[in-house]
């Protein structure tokens, strides 16, 4: 019997050991980098809309709503739905034009005009425009801007003159709301 000799029993290396450390710290980081990368992406690409220039008028014969709306999300956004006074107007009401060379900052923001000739055709700043039937939702890519005009919203009559209504404009998960009067033309 040898009871003088001590056996030495190995462990891990401080090499080994180092470069466990290193590799563990390259995947944590990694992770970490994608999740937050993740979520910069989502929260940049959230739908957004904005709309101005909304009028709503009326005359003993007729009545018309129209208003510009511009995408301001990161995203592609279909303008799905206007209400007004809680109700919906269908598609077949709309006429649109989203043709963005002519929705210069002047054409936009100039008052838009209330048209007893029919909306295929409108005044837009001393400029008749070609406005398109509506057959479904109408599509804007980030940054685009379309005037839309509603006819007859909401059964609306010469006895709403003076009135103001709420028009919800919704497109995709977002939606604007304006609180407009309605203009006896």
């Amino acid at each position: 019997m040898n009871f003088g000799k001590v056996q030495k029993r190995r462990g891990i290396g401080t090499v080994i050991t180092t470069l466990i450390v290193l590799i563990a710290s390259v995947v944590l980081g990694a992770g970490v980098i994608f999740f937050g990368g993740s979520l910069f992406q989502t929260n940049t690409e959230q739908e957004a809309i904005q709309v101005s220039n909304s009028h709503l008028w009326v005359n003993s014969t007729a009545s018309q709503g129209a208003f510009v709306v511009k995408n301001i999300g990161g995203k592609v956004v279909s303008v799905s739905s206007v209400d007004v006074r809680g109700t919906t107007v269908p598609f077949t009401s709309w006429y649109y034009n989203n043709t963005q060379s002519i929705m210069t900052a002047q054409n936009i923001q100039t008052p838009l005009n209330f048209d007893l000739q029919g909306l295929n055709s409108i005044n837009i700043n001393g400029v008749n425009r070609s406005f398109t039937p509506a057959t479904g939702p109408i599509s804007l890519k980030q940054g685009e801007v379309a005037i839309i005009y509603v006819n007859n919203p909401a059964g609306i009559s010469s006895t709403d003159s003076g009135v103001a209504y709420n028009m919800n404009v919704k497109a995709g998960q977002t939606s604007a709301v304006q609180s407009v009067s309605v203009i006896n033309g």
